[in-house]
Parts: structure tokens; C-alpha cells; sequence
């Protein structure tokens, strides 16, 4: 991944991290999997969510969000 490709989902990731904490929380979350398609049930996006959570510390950080971008591609 380079360092346009890093940079374009930082500016991503801080966009859904609303409150601008430094990590996603379960509502960002939301937010974010809405935008990608309105069609998510709450079980699938707690799923998503437990998914993304590497450390299960209940919220995405950084890191995670690099992840699974890069896992969806």
C-alpha cells in the first residue's frame, strides 16, 4: 500500500471518527457500513465490528481500519 493510498484512508478513517478520539466506536461504525449499503442489520454490523476489533477492545483503530481495507480489496 503506499503512502497515497495510506494517507487517502486516513483521511477516511477520521471522517467516520466523528468525535475525533482517534478510533472508530460502534456508532461510527454504523455510519460508515450505512454508507457503504443501507442494508446492515444490527447483527451484522456487530459482527463486522467484532470482526475488524483485532484487540476486541470494542472500538477500530487505525491500524484494524488499514486491515480490513486492505482485506475488502
Amino acid at each position: 500500500m503506499s503512502a497515497d493510498d495510506l494517507d487517502e484512508l486516513r483521511e477516511l478513517f477520521d471522517f467516520y471518527d466523528r468525535d475525533g478520539n482517534g478510533v472508530i466506536d460502534r456508532d461510527e461504525f454504523a455510519r460508515l457500513c450505512r454508507a457503504l449499503d443501507d442494508g446492515f442489520s444490527e447483527d451484522e454490523l456487530a459482527a463486522g465490528l467484532d470482526a475488524i476489533d483485532g484487540n476486541h477492545n470494542g472500538v477500530i483503530e487505525f491500524s484494524e481500519f488499514v486491515g480490513w481495507w486492505r482485506d475488502r480489496a
